[in-house]
């Protein structure tokens, strides 16, 4: 910076021009070189900021005012955009958003990893990225003395902003929210207040699946559980003919949470069925599956593709016998791995969490799948146990030679990334939710012998700054490091 030029003061007003965006949605500035994040803000825009705190390298600001607005600027469908804080990007054209998605990709990639000599594919995108949310987690409290059934607002723990809609669930899903809180205010049943610890009802959990032909919900309350349930289910049954199971779920403790929490199943079952390609999927009630089923078809597609199953016309391209040998680690319910299988010889799923491999084993049989085998347990773990022989695989399954790893948005630890490249398979496939956690993974992948050869970014959840990537490295020489 110069002189002429001196650092912003906390609340001070700033006129920024901003030109970028930064990981998590808030716009770039800068003064000199000084950086500012501004929150409402998107580039091209010429914005009046206040600055809300200011660090040695870095001050955050909002924007006041709106100087000049930005030609990728356009209007929020949403009232609550700016309250809510779930999807910062309602106000930058679509085509702007997969752009510099797939510029955070890169940079990730370049600055976190270090990594140059690669390929990035064109972003994958949706057609009409709206209502593709497949699950909703809502927060439950009071409002002028009524149960609200909501979101919590930017930034805030204690409080849950009333919603009339979100563009983003499907409608059943939104339906299901409406119909629960009528049912709450018509019975008297307090919402809950995080500061307090007081209240009954605290949160809703609305699964749909099948483009919302199947719904799945669960009422999560304080205390002994919930009385009126009969009441519940009757209301819910008569308004949504899609419902396939009710639970009510207990959680006596302080943290929020929503799923992963004792339940009691008040009616039907507690599971949904998915499609996708042609494989039909058990998820249980707190089992993880990708919010948006739209765009997992297109993303099981293109882990087919680049796991080299798929040829230039899209046709299964290998016969089971001699197909690869596929292990899918972080394999959750068994959504890609099952997916792969009938173009596989073998299929090995690793997964940490017991109900998951329970689903696993389930959809195996649901889809007629017989060479699909899953072994529970922490993947690092696992695949020390498979390398020193305390852990024996069918031999069938001993040699991978494709890894598909799909790991939870913190990516690999550094001990799972060197057991995988420990395994040394000819091929790997990230698929990553999280770029800044990928890159700095496959930069280890690389001492390990392999290379990053092309990236593909998938736009799951539009109009958010989250991205997945679907990465393929391939081993150009063996290990040769000391194991960890």
């Amino acid at each position: 910076m110069t002189s002429a030029s001196p650092l912003p003061q906390k609340n001070q007003l700033v006129d920024l021009d901003v030109t970028g965006l930064a990981f998590g949605g808030k716009g770039v500035a800068r003064i000199d070189d000084f950086v500012v994040f501004v929150r409402g803000a998107v580039p091209g825009d010429v914005v009046r900021a206040r600055v809300l705190r200011r660090k040695k390298r870095y001050a955050e600001a909002r924007v006041e005012e709106l100087l000049k607005p930005s030609p990728d600027r356009c209007q929020a469908r949403c009232s609550a955009f700016g309250a809510c804080g779930g999807c910062v990007w309602q106000d930058l054209a679509y085509e702007s958003q997969l752009k510099y998605k797939a510029s955070q990709v890169r940079e990730s990639l370049e600055h976190l990893g270090g990594l140059t000599d690669f390929e990035l594919r064109p972003i994958l995108g949706m057609s009409s990225p709206w209502r593709y949310r497949n699950r909703a987690d809502f927060s439950i409290g009071m409002v002028d003395g009524e149960p609200v059934v909501g979101f919590r607002p930017a930034g805030r723990w204690d409080s849950v902003l009333p919603l009339s809609e979100c563009h983003l669930l499907e409608k059943p899903i939104e339906a299901v929210r409406e119909t629960v809180q009528d049912w709450l205010e018509e019975q008297r049943i307090p919402g809950w207040d995080p500061r307090a610890g007081k209240g009954f009802a605290r949160h809703l959990l609305a699964r749909s699946s099948q483009n919302g032909g199947e719904l799945l919900v669960s009422l999560v309350t304080a205390g002994g559980g919930l009385t009126e349930g009969d009441d519940l289910v009757q209301r819910l049954r008569a308004a949504h003919p899609q419902l396939v199971g009710v639970a009510n779920a207990v959680n006596d403790g302080r943290a929020e949470l929503s799923a992963g929490l004792p339940f009691t199943v008040l009616w039907g079952r507690p599971f949904l069925l998915e499609k996708v390609a042609d494989s039909t999927f058990k998820v249980s009630l707190n089992a993880f599956f990708q919010t948006n089923s739209q765009m997992t078809h297109q993303l099981c597609a293109l882990v087919a593709e680049v796991a080299g199953m798929l040829d230039d016309t899209q046709q299964v391209s290998t016969t089971v016998p001699d197909g690869p040998v596929i292990w899918d680690l972080f394999c959750g319910v068994g959504s890609i791995g099952l997916t792969l299988a009938h173009r596989a010889k073998a299929v090995l799923g690793i997964e940490a969490v017991p109900s998951a491999v329970e689903d696993a084993q389930e959809n195996a049989h649901l889809g007629e799948v017989e060479n699909a085998h899953f072994v529970e347990g922490d993947v690092a773990q696992i695949l020390r146990q498979i390398t020193d022989g305390s852990h024996r695989l069918p031999e069938h399954l001993q040699i991978p030679d494709v890894i598909v790893v799909d790991p939870p948005r913190a990516g690999l630890s550094r001990k799972a990334v060197a057991r995988i490249g420990e395994v040394g398979a000819a091929s790997i496939v990230y698929v990553s939710c999280n770029p800044t956690t990928l890159a700095p993974d496959v930069a280890q992948l690389t001492e390990y012998g392999y290379r990053l050869e092309h990236v593909t970014p998938v736009d799951m959840f539009p109009h958010t700054p989250h991205v997945e990537c679907v990465a393929s490295l391939k081993l150009a020489a063996p290990p040769a490091l000391p194991q960890l």
